[in-house]
């Protein structure tokens, strides 16, 4: 049944405005909590809105995420499990069935899939990670070559550029076709360099600790593959801007750690002033443009990601700060179902957005997209919701300059609403498990699996997690696992 706005039935169709952020962590955001800082903008979408307190990646890194984003697949389906991998542009996507339906289509910002973004009647993204000031962007119509090359020079900060470009095309537009434009922005992915008029802001600003930040992994995974995690922690870090820093830590692991985390942290926490400033800006263009009536706005992160809890940085971990998401979506006034400012605890992930939309936009989600359409929770119906969701993450190529990255191999796990069971198959001294009880042990600090008292537990989310292998028909992952077995 299509959805039009209560009262307009003139409006036939909904508007989509998809943000998308670069590992932006939920806790660095003042709707989920966060006590780093205030982003009133996307806590107005929450306000206004549904956030999910229970969102997460599939695979908690940026090239895969954006895959099942476009596909609504698994990463062994869409095809990007790593990093190196690239997007076969000739497959499946939301946009493309959006835009054979009848709607614009347009995506804005980064990219980050290597080859040529299909399925948009406009694009303007950044050649790989792109750069923070006086970027440089790939629009349609000029040839392609190699997706992390070329460009067109733009002066100016790439989060206000990316606004701009939003804007305008919603400005120039077809204005009777429906529309849907994804707007991508590289903040607040390292590296961490602000805006001119934010480059003070936390000068003298001390920020709390996490609790966890001088985690010393005691008696627990990830200690036996302590060396390996040298490229997450702070103290370790490559970042370069970040190297004079480094070089003065006096090896006292407490102070060096607390340290390092106040300059990370107020640098990361600009770019995300810059990022909500930038939010605000659109919101308030669908506002006074009237399109606010008839547009559903979304707000996510490719990934979560660690802002000194276990005294990391990064993403990857299956820890919650990597794999939890902000996601705060806002319906149009005359189709909301739930109250504003609602919450839902309904475990939802990235591989939803595409049968979501597809869905409130009146089309048929094709039946082999794993994902499903949050519609229901949106309405205020969770029966016959998941109960787990499924993780895999697969790791990259290790550098051959640095030992420590060999810590890139795979993890996969089962997240339910009260525990969590990680699975290690592939690491040098062997597989080995993961159990956390997370109502009793939010931080993730107790790992349960070498407890006597805890073997049943463990028994049960192992053979989930074997089901959910099958179920997405993650064929690798089963093999993993029933080897572990053995």
């Amino acid at each position: 049944m299509r959805l039009r706005p209560q009262g307009n039935p003139s409006l036939a169709r909904l508007n989509f405005v998809y943000i998308m952020a670069d590992d932006h962590g939920r806790q660095a955001t003042s709707c989920y909590g966060g006590r780093l800082l205030q982003t009133p903008n996307i806590d107005r979408i929450a306000r206004e809105g549904v956030l999910f307190n229970h969102a997460f990646a599939c695979n908690s890194i940026c090239s895969p995420s954006r895959a099942t984003l476009l596909t609504g697949k698994y990463n062994h389906l869409c095809g990007v499990r790593k990093l190196s991998e690239s997007f076969d542009r000739s497959q499946q996507t939301f946009p493309k069935l959006l835009r054979q339906a009848g709607y614009q289509t347009a995506i804005v910002g980064k990219w980050h899939l290597a080859t040529e973004p299909a399925g948009f009647d406009f694009f303007s993204v950044l050649p790989g990670q792109g750069s923070y000031v006086d970027p440089r962007f790939k629009e349609s119509g000029q040839p392609w070559g190699r997706g992390e090359r070329g460009g067109v020079l733009k002066h100016g900060y790439v989060t206000d550029l990316i606004t701009d470009a939003a804007i305008s095309w919603l400005s120039n537009r077809a204005s009777a076709k429906p529309f849907c434009i994804m707007v991508h922005h590289k903040a607040p992915h390292s590296p961490h360099r602000p805006a001119a008029r934010h480059l003070d802001l936390f000068k003298d600003k001390v920020f709390p600790e996490p609790p966890t930040l001088l985690d010393d992994y005691n008696d627990r995974a990830p200690e036996p593959v302590a060396k390996q995690l040298a490229w997450s922690r702070l103290v370790q870090q490559a970042e370069p801007q970040y190297a004079p820093t480094l070089q003065k830590l006096i090896g006292d692991r407490t102070q060096d750690t607390r340290v390092v985390y106040q300059e990370y942290v107020r640098n990361y926490l600009r770019l995300v002033v810059a990022l909500d400033e930038n939010v605000g800006r659109l919101l308030d263009f669908l506002d006074h443009s009237g399109l606010a009536t008839n547009t559903v706005v979304i707000y996510t992160s490719d990934n979560g990601y660690f802002l000194g809890e276990h005294g990391f940085y990064n993403k990857m971990w299956m820890y919650e700060e990597s794999i939890r998401l902000p996601l705060v979506i806002r319906m149009p006034p005359g189709l909301r179902t739930l109250p504003p400012g609602s919450t839902s605890d309904a475990l939802v992930g990235m591989l939803d957005i595409a049968p979501t939309i597809l869905d409130l936009a009146a089309l048929a989600v094709p039946a082999d997209v794993q994902g499903r359409s949050l519609r229901p929770i949106l309405q205020g119906n969770t029966a016959g919701w998941r109960n787990a969701f499924y993780y895999h993450y697969y790791g990259t190529i290790a550098p051959p300059r640095d030992d420590n990255w060999i810590a890139w191999h795979e993890i996969l796990g089962v997240r339910t609403r009260t525990s969590k069971l990680v699975f290690y198959p592939t690491w040098k001294h062997g597989p080995f498990w993961e159990y956390f009880d997370l109502q009793t042990d939010p931080h993730e600090t107790n790992n349960l699996c070498n407890a006597a008292s805890a073997q049943k537990p463990p028994a049960e989310l192992k053979a989930l997690l074997r089901s959910l292998a099958a179920e997405y028909k993650d064929a690798e992952a089963a093999a993993l696992i029933d080897g572990a077995a053995r």
